[in-house]
């Protein structure tokens, strides 16, 4: 098994059905997954890189309605394919994997750092059309992944480190209401605490099968 195997089961069924062959190796992750964990990797990266780590401002109105209409998809197909109504097929899942998975560390950042106390003025995106082009990132490296123009080890290690985002994103939300008003790498220790958290669920899954 690979590594990246391993922690993809962390979060994944690893369906084959409903996974790539990349390279003649089936992906750690299935289509859906493989675009919602990207999204928390580029959604945290951008968090980072931009210096948001301490936005604490609500999204305006139209960023509400865009992080809100970003569920909308996965919900609609997801629903209906669980229940029975359809059928889903690979370009959905990794299309509303994208618009679902992206948004998700913005919204762990908020409930971080907003504090009803004091006015919340740092902003987490300046305008919607950050949201808008993180969005649209997502959605090219999913398709680039759907129409198998990138190797197998690209997509590998980001859906790993997209798993050790998705547990760390909570660990950071513990962490940083633990040291709201100290300096603390919260950062790290969530990427850490995520790190561990995806081993332990990892290897207690496979340990029941």
């Amino acid at each position: 098994m690979h590594i990246f195997d391993f922690f993809g089961s962390a979060v994944c069924h690893q369906m084959a059905e409903r996974s790539f062959l990349i390279d003649g190796i089936q992906s750690p992750l299935c289509a859906r997954c493989t675009t919602i964990e990207a999204g928390f990797l580029f959604g945290w990266l951008f968090l980072i890189i931009f210096g948001r780590k301490n936005g604490n401002q609500p999204f305006s109105l139209a960023g509400i309605l865009l992080a809100a209409l970003c569920f909308v998809p996965i919900g609609i197909d997801g629903g209906g394919s669980y229940i029975g109504l359809f059928e889903s097929n690979q370009f959905r899942r990794v299309v509303t994997g994208a618009f679902a998975g992206v948004g998700l560390p913005a919204l762990f950042l908020l409930v971080a750092n907003f504090q009803p106390k004091i006015q919340n003025n740092t902003p987490i995106y300046r305008n919607i059309w950050e949201q808008v082009g993180l969005i649209l990132f997502t959605l090219v490296y999913g398709l680039a992944v759907y129409f198998g123009y990138l190797p197998y080890y690209l997509v590998a290690v980001v859906s790993m480190l997209g798993v050790i985002c998705f547990y760390g994103s909570f660990w950071f939300l513990v962490v940083r209401l633990l040291t709201i008003h100290k300096k603390f790498p919260c950062i790290l220790t969530a990427f850490a605490g995520g790190l561990v958290t995806a081993t332990l669920v990892a290897t207690l899954i496979h340990l029941i099968k």
